[in-house]
């Protein structure tokens, strides 16, 4: 898969507070495919969505995260460069960046308690 592909996972943002408790990772797979597995908790879900959860998968199959390397601009492994680039509350301009970069991926989400 080449040298930006490393396995492991990254922990992009996990905090809590009054609104609830936010985490978002990515973590690559077996197969290359690159899944990022986000969950929110408490009122800040339930202003939004009239529920206390919402969680998500954004999944870039292997044959794209080449794509997703070079949208990035980083020579670092894809997981060091998204961690630089959206850890903490920049984590929140991940999914425009998905969108905006031409690089596909599938999405699924989950609200409900």
């Amino acid at each position: 898969m080449g040298l930006w592909w490393r396995p492991g996972k990254v922990v992009l943002r996990e905090s809590r507070d009054q609104s609830g408790y936010r985490y978002l990772a990515a973590e690559f797979q077996d197969n290359g495919d690159l899944v990022f597995v986000g969950q929110d908790l408490g009122a800040g879900v339930n202003e939004a969505f009239g529920c206390l959860e919402y969680e998500w998968l954004w999944t870039i199959k292997a044959a794209d995260v080449p794509k997703l390397r070079v949208a990035l601009q980083s020579r670092r492994p894809v997981l060091a460069a998204l961690k630089r680039r959206f850890s903490g509350e920049e984590a929140m301009r991940l999914y425009a960046f998905l969108s905006a970069s031409g690089v596909p991926f599938e999405t699924y989400s989950r609200i409900g308690d």
